[in-house]
């Protein structure tokens, strides 16, 4: 078996054995040098068990693959996760819809990738969908086939070429909180937005799953301790977490002033037994108010990390932000310019012990008078 012509056919035909059974296809060109090729993938993908006969993304659906990822796959992770998988499935089924996965190829992502980038946003029409969620969603539809490769229904993933938005360009720029401008801002703040702000400062917390949506049951002002658990992003981060003497003194003001029965420490104004769900609108009314430029309430954690690592050990410092690896705190450490130049200094003292400090000069360096005399009379 091999390149042969047919006489009704000016293309190459090919030939090839899967699993002791002779098949025969059209390489669709008229080159043999090409169809040479393209035979030789064939043959590996064969010997490499890439290649089947009737897979069994001919007969499914994108639709049908996306309800079997989230049933097996899915409902394994955290509650969060599933949220946002649910999400990004729903758009997804939307563009795909009945396609068998058979037909969805990387040009098919790419132009899904394409079209939602320009897609406007609901709530602002002038503005169009981030990049940054259109690769969250790429990111979901690379594992829907990944799933689906690992069960053999497809032979390839479409999805492991395409490139993601480059999502630096719409991140705010990240910048050190000072002391002064935190004073400014709690003083803009709303009494529930002020005491979260405290308690992000003083744990590290991350916003929602593990501050706005926080319990008084999980909360331990005896001892200082916050219990976390439940929708946490990680294991680590279910361990406890140390409350500081400011964090335990507001939040036992705050208990004493909420006239509410509620269990959450920030309960919702329109359903006291739910948790707030956004303080974004009041964040940025504080910012603006207190004269701060924007940056995300997240940012807070990265404050956190910051200020600890001036006086912590990183062993402390990864137990205080739960990461599972020690390198994590280089995507949360801001600015330390000032630490960075105390760190030159003492290298300094200890590179020129005498103390001498050394001269500048502008252009050539003037050679001393008793060198130049020697250099002349000799």
């Amino acid at each position: 078996m091999g390149l042969y012509k047919r006489k009704d056919s000016r293309l190459w035909w090919m030939g090839y054995t899967v699993s002791g059974e002779q098949r025969c296809e059209s390489t669709k060109t008229a080159s043999k040098d090409l169809a040479k090729k393209i035979w030789q993938k064939r043959e590996g993908e064969i010997a490499l068990g890439l290649f089947q006969v009737g897979w069994p993304g001919e007969r499914m659906t994108f639709g049908e693959l996306s309800e079997l990822f989230f049933r097996s796959h899915s409902s394994t992770l955290s509650p969060k996760s599933q949220i946002n998988h649910q999400m990004f499935l729903k758009n997804l089924r939307e563009y795909f819809g009945d396609r068998k996965l058979t037909e969805i190829d990387e040009r098919t992502v790419v132009e899904y990738r394409n079209s939602r980038r320009r897609q406007p946003l609901k709530r602002d029409p002038n503005r169009t969908l981030k990049g940054a969620t259109v690769n969250r969603e790429l990111a979901c539809l690379h594992c829907v086939f990944q799933f689906a490769l690992k069960r053999k229904y497809i032979g390839e993933n479409p999805t492991s070429g395409v490139k993601h938005f480059d999502e630096r360009h719409e991140r705010p720029s990240k910048r050190m909180l000072a002391v002064e401008e935190e004073h400014r801002i709690l003083e803009a703040a709303p009494p529930h937005l002020r005491v979260a702000i405290v308690l992000l400062v003083q744990t590290g917390g991350r916003t929602y799953t593990e501050g706005l949506s926080l319990r008084w049951d999980q909360v331990d002002l005896v001892h200082g301790i916050l219990h976390l658990g439940g929708s946490v992003k990680t294991t680590d981060s279910a361990q406890p977490l140390p409350l500081t003497r400011l964090a335990c003194d507001v939040l036992k003001e705050w208990k004493k002033e909420q006239s509410s029965d509620s269990p959450y420490v920030f309960p919702s104004p329109r359903k006291p037994g739910k948790p707030i769900r956004s303080v974004k609108r009041a964040w940025r009314t504080a910012l603006e108010n207190a004269g701060v430029p924007y940056f995300p309430i997240y940012n807070l954690r990265h404050v956190f990390c910051t200020r600890l690592s001036w006086v912590a050990p990183d062993a402390v410092l990864q137990r205080a932000m739960r990461h599972s690896s020690p390198e994590t705190k280089r995507h949360y450490q801001l600015g330390m310019v000032d630490q960075v130049r105390e760190g030159i200094e003492r290298a300094n003292e200890k590179a020129y012990p005498d103390q001498k400090s050394l001269r500048f000069y502008y252009g050539r360096v003037k050679p001393e008078k008793g060198a130049a005399e020697t250099s002349v009379s000799g």
